[in-house]
């Protein structure tokens, strides 16, 4: 859609609170099972066991970070436009 096309375009920071992972563990196996691109990777490293646990490792300590009282917030950008 060309830009003369659209007005009032607005964007603003939006936290949705993800209380889905009971543990950091639970994260990392939701992702490896049902997340497209991390199904992916862990088909590609399969016969390493070294990155596979690598892998592991770094997933739950990105769980682990942002898990706090059981919720991971995740921020997303909301942006919102009229059409003329």
């Amino acid at each position: 859609m060309p830009c003369d096309r659209v007005t009032n375009v607005t964007s603003s920071r939006q936290v949705l609170p993800v209380n889905r992972f009971a543990e950091p563990a639970d994260f990392v196996d939701f992702f490896k099972t049902n997340y497209g691109p991390t199904i992916t990777v862990y088909r590609a490293i399969a016969e390493d066991p070294d990155r596979v646990a690598a892998l592991d490792r770094d997933l739950t300590d990105l769980a682990r970070r942002f898990h706090h009282d059981g919720v991971m917030p995740r921020e997303y950008l909301l942006v919102t436009a009229r059409r003329r």
